[in-house]
């Protein structure tokens, strides 16, 4: 990995917006926080002690938190008059990660890392809500503050729509801090950003046999790479490639010895899709050709597709609303718009289904030390990103809770 150069660095050059100078303040309990988060990570859905201390901070602000779930927490910042809803999404999971790093805040929890940056979506959005808090007098309507487990699973964000915490909400925001993008960049995409999420799983029944005996046996290896090399086909046949998509196989597990013929094997895989036509048509082949060639050599095949989530996606409207407020607390050069799509998922999307919004990146890397790629052991934050995501919250909040009043 190469340094930053004088000139990249650029974006992080001082900032005189009143936002960002009131974000840059609470740098510190921010980075506090983060610290914290990052050194006591935890999986999905057994997020309890993080929990406990966002509701800890919550409560001493004066707010009165609650759980959806046993892991998702929610808080509201009500300003007293009337007006519309917005609502502020933090995901607070980690990953199954050893952490490399050689930091004061490193990992406690054996095997278990903030390898993606939500520890500093939990810290940016205890900052905000102090902001907010400091606001109260100058914004209509209310927040809704969104701590929500699970997301590197797919979880937590039906369970809060399901909950009915998005009933009268009238837009979603959410930030995730962008490995290798510049402190001071913010990311805005219109139109597709991140792609559909499904999770495949086949089971390939066969029969078990000596292995010098096939003639008894239905080799459930055999046709379990049968079924992998027609998969991966699939989508040069099936999808345009002006739009893309990606079906791909990242497990399969069968046979206990060499000379069995093994009688079960699993296949475990991903679809990813811009569209949700296509999304269906890819289910539709990945369950034809799993049962088909299973049954073509006389074996049986089960197939589960579990929708993650949907697509990502950006309306024009509330990601010029977004590019605005952004162009408020860094330089207009600096916000950038042109971003290709990717097919990293996020159930952010799922949000969409109740109500429009927004998913923006925030640069966070200033140095190669925190340059590494989401998802990798080595996986850091530059401290100062925290600032620029408070205080892009904090300016969205006024300028769409103030607006066509």
């Amino acid at each position: 990995m190469n340094n930053l150069s004088a000139k990249e660095n650029s974006a992080t050059s001082e900032n005189n917006s009143s936002s960002f100078i009131e974000a840059k303040n609470l740098l510190e309990y921010m980075w506090e926080q983060r610290c914290y988060f990052h050194s006591h990570p935890e999986l999905g859905l057994k997020e309890f002690e993080t929990c406990n201390r966002i509701e800890q901070e919550l409560k001493a602000l004066g707010l009165s938190p609650y759980r959806v779930g046993q892991t998702n927490v929610i808080a509201e910042i009500d300003s007293g008059r009337p007006g519309k809803t917005l609502f502020l999404r933090a995901d607070i999971d980690a990953l199954p990660v050893q952490e490399a790093n050689n930091v004061p805040y490193k990992s406690q929890n054996p095997g278990i890392m903030h390898a993606c940056g939500h520890d500093g979506h939990a810290a940016y959005l205890l900052g905000t809500a102090k902001l907010l808090l400091s606001h109260k007098a100058d914004f209509f309507g209310k927040v809704i503050l969104c701590f929500q487990a699970a997301e590197e699973i797919g979880k937590g964000a039906r369970q809060i729509i399901e909950a009915g915490v998005l009933d009268k909400v009238d837009r979603t925001f959410g930030i995730h801090f962008q490995a290798g993008m510049e402190v001071g960049k913010i990311g805005v995409k219109t139109g597709a950003d991140m792609a559909s999420c499904d999770r495949i799983k086949i089971k390939i029944h066969g029969k078990a046999a000596h292995i010098t005996r096939p003639q008894d046996g239905v080799d459930s290896v055999f046709i379990a790479s049968l079924i992998v090399a027609k998969l991966h086909t699939v989508v040069s046949r099936v999808i345009s490639p002006v739009e893309g998509a990606i079906l791909g196989i990242g497990s399969v597990h069968s046979g206990t010895t060499y000379n069995i013929i093994a009688g079960e094997a699993e296949i475990e895989g991903t679809i990813r899709t811009f569209s949700a036509d296509s999304r269906k048509k890819l289910a539709e082949k990945v369950e034809k050709i799993a049962k088909n060639t299973a049954e073509e050599f006389g074996g049986r095949a089960e197939v589960e597709i579990e929708d993650i989530c949907d697509p990502c996606t950006n309306p024009k409207e509330t990601a010029e609303e977004v590019v605005e407020s952004a162009k408020k607390i860094t330089a207009p050069e600096n916000v950038i718009t042109d971003l290709e799509k990717r097919f990293g998922s996020d159930n952010f999307a799922d949000y969409s289904r109740k109500a429009p919004g927004t998913y923006v990146h925030v640069g966070s890397s200033d140095n190669e030390k925190n340059s590494w790629p989401h998802h990798n052991e080595h996986f850091d934050l530059a401290k100062e990103s925290l600032a620029y995501a408070a205080a892009l919250a904090l300016q969205y909040s006024l300028d769409y809770l103030n607006k066509s009043l």
